[in-house]
């Protein structure tokens, strides 16, 4: 996989800073999921494809 360069908003940045700052673990799910997720799918990443095993076992 190649490397991936994510652009954030003003906003995006803010809610980042909130997140690590307050070290909110389920913010910063809902903001992966809501906000990165798409991002990395917007640049064709096959990276997070349901269908294929991520290779970590649980």
């Amino acid at each position: 996989m190649g490397k991936v360069v994510i652009e954030f908003s003003e906003a995006e940045e803010m809610r980042i800073e909130a997140i690590l700052m307050d070290d909110d673990s389920d913010e910063a799910l809902r903001f992966f999921k809501e906000v990165i997720k798409p991002k990395l799918r917007a640049k064709g990443s096959t990276a997070l494809d349901s269908s294929k095993s991520t290779g970590v076992m649980t």
